[in-house]
């Protein structure tokens, strides 16, 4: 019985990681409210008001979910709300959503081919945002970072290789998705190869 017992623990150790859990983040109603247990915060920037919204956001998997400019006002991710607002998300855990003010009609957006989460959840507990502009460090490999990820001023990326092509950062060809993960600095400086991490959840925008 203590033999069998000490199998057990092992091979529970050694187990693959459970497939990555995919979810669809409604954080904003039909009435342009939050839900879902998503709360309107203050912004977290001092840019609130956008002066482009046409574009679809790159982590909706529904129609009439925007990317807003500038990158400034966060707004990556933004739901309509009242006729000359949106409300965008900050991130999953907290369940934050600020508002950005826009003058103008919103167009009839749709989701493109291949969206990207707006946030990820690594194997080790590391959480990661998408990227929305700026300006990010670089590295003497070639790779650049998509996601920011910890703390911030932690320089910690998800890091992709522009030669491999679009929607390559994450590897989705088996249940188990996988990132590759490094430290950014100059884009001079040299580190380690990136190490391939486990995603445990994924978010994407829907309606």
């Amino acid at each position: 019985m203590l033999a069998f017992a000490v199998f057990s623990v092992s091979g529970s150790a050694l187990a693959d990681p459970a497939p990555t859990r995919v979810v669809t983040a409604v954080a904003v109603g039909s009435n342009g409210q939050p839900i879902n247990g998503y709360r309107e915060a203050p912004a977290q920037g001092n840019v609130t008001a956008v002066d482009n919204c046409t574009a679809p956001s790159p982590s909706a998997v529904a129609d009439n979910i925007y990317y807003c400019s500038p990158s400034a006002a966060d707004a990556g991710t933004c739901w309509p709300s009242t006729p000359e607002s949106l409300l965008c998300v900050d991130n999953p855990w907290d369940q934050r959503l600020h508002r950005v003010t826009y003058g103008r009609p919103l167009p009839r957006v749709q989701p493109i081919a291949t969206p990207d989460p707006f946030a990820l959840l690594l194997d080790d507990g590391t959480r990661c945002l998408l990227r929305n502009g700026g300006a990010w460090g670089g590295r003497d490999d070639g790779y650049v970072g998509v996601y920011g990820c910890g703390a911030p001023g932690s320089n910690l990326a998800v890091l992709w290789l522009p030669s491999q092509g679009v929607g390559t950062c994450i590897d989705r060809t088996a249940p188990v998705w996988t990132v590759r993960v490094g430290q950014l600095g100059m884009p001079t400086d040299h580190f380690p190869a990136p190490q391939t991490r486990a995603v445990a959840t994924a978010w994407f925008a829907g309606n």
